[in-house]
């Protein structure tokens, strides 16, 4: 009897641990950067420098936990929860490439629970909105520290309390929706996102809008900021092209004219064996007409080289150089220049 049940229980654990999935991943960079942030403002430059052992190097750091059960008849539960690194400090839940001196223990990146099945999937919680996602595709620098993709988080990257439909993929194009809304005692959140996506064999094509609405006090002022995102890609074999155009504007709703920004970029990787080549090139425009703000108009051009070197499936060295941010121009009829240069080395690993 006792054999027969032991039996019985070991059929029942291994036919719930086949209906069901967890995978533990995650991504780690660490390298040596020197980098130096450069204001020149009406004739007087000011450098601030961040030089050391430092993360997000070629690519941002995470671990997480996914999992899915089959629910029958075609449908699938999901959870997902990611978290941001920094190895350079040991630091968990840091927000953006120069993160790294605060430790906040959240699942900050992504944090949803949800539903699959033939009618797509809807997931609740925090997570990359869709425009950001397109608009990260077109950086073959994965929005690194030394990236020129500046403008990627323009209407948000990741959002809390969304709800999130995508859908299923039809030949290669897929869809996707967010919306979120928070009306707390003195905050007042709304947000709005919507991509489409082809993505077939070499080609991808992405175009992504975006709406975030936030009125910190009752009765105060409403900042509309509304974005967008095109991205398209194509991987000949010998070298994978990359071209990406983002905007981004804000506008206050008790005052005339808006703050703009545009960002076109392009990207190419070059691979040689285990070897790869990267260069990028942007153009930045930015400009202010805000009543009752500082009057600002300026642009500049991005660059970027780097070198990545496959030592295993899982493991990559890298080198990188270039001058990201580069705005130069006028504020309040002065001249105000910027602009960022780094260099680093490091190491990468996933699993």
């Amino acid at each position: 009897m006792k054999k027969t049940l032991i039996a019985l229980a070991a059929v029942a654990a291994t036919s719930a641990f086949a209906q069901s999935s967890v995978t533990l991943y995650g991504r780690l960079d660490a390298g040596i950067a020197a980098g130096k942030t450069t204001l020149e403002n009406n004739g007087v430059t000011t450098d601030t420098n961040n030089n050391g052992v430092m993360s997000h190097n070629s690519v941002s750091s995470y671990w997480g936990i996914k999992g899915s059960e089959d629910l029958g008849g075609g449908m699938k539960a999901n959870f997902k929860l990611e978290q941001d690194l920094f190895p350079a400090t040991g630091n968990l839940g840091v927000t953006g490439a120069s993160g790294g001196n605060t430790n906040t223990a959240s699942f900050n990146r992504t944090s949803l629970v949800g539903i699959q099945g033939a009618f797509g999937a809807i997931d609740i919680g925090r997570d990359y909105n869709p425009m950001f996602s397109v608009a990260a595709a077109s950086d073959v620098f994965g929005l690194s520290r030394l990236s020129t993709v500046g403008l990627a988080g323009n209407v948000g990257s990741t959002i809390d309390r969304q709800v999130i439909y995508t859908s299923p993929n039809f030949g290669g194009f897929t869809g996707k929706l967010s919306t979120g809304h928070t009306d707390m005692t003195g905050v007042f959140t709304h947000n709005a996102h919507a991509s489409g996506v082809y993505a077939n064999g070499p080609l991808y094509i992405g175009l992504g809008l975006g709406n975030m609405e936030a009125q910190p006090s009752a009765g105060g002022q409403t900042t509309k900021t509304e974005g967008s995102a095109l991205t398209v890609t194509y991987d000949f074999g010998v070298a994978k092209l990359y071209v990406g155009h983002i905007t981004k504007k804000v506008t206050q709703n008790d005052k005339a004219g808006a703050a703009d920004n545009t960002e076109t970029n392009l990207g190419v990787n070059v691979p040689f064996g285990k070897l790869a080549v990267q260069a990028v090139y942007g153009r930045n425009t930015q400009k202010n007409d805000t009543a009752g703000a500082t009057a600002e108009d300026r642009s500049g051009n991005d660059w970027g080289l780097g070198v990545t070197y496959d030592l295993s499936k899982r493991t990559t060295a890298f080198a990188k150089t270039g001058v990201v941010n580069k705005l130069d121009g006028t504020q309040a009829g002065l001249t105000y220049n910027s602009k960022y240069t780094e260099t680093n080395v490091g190491i990468r690993h996933v699993f």
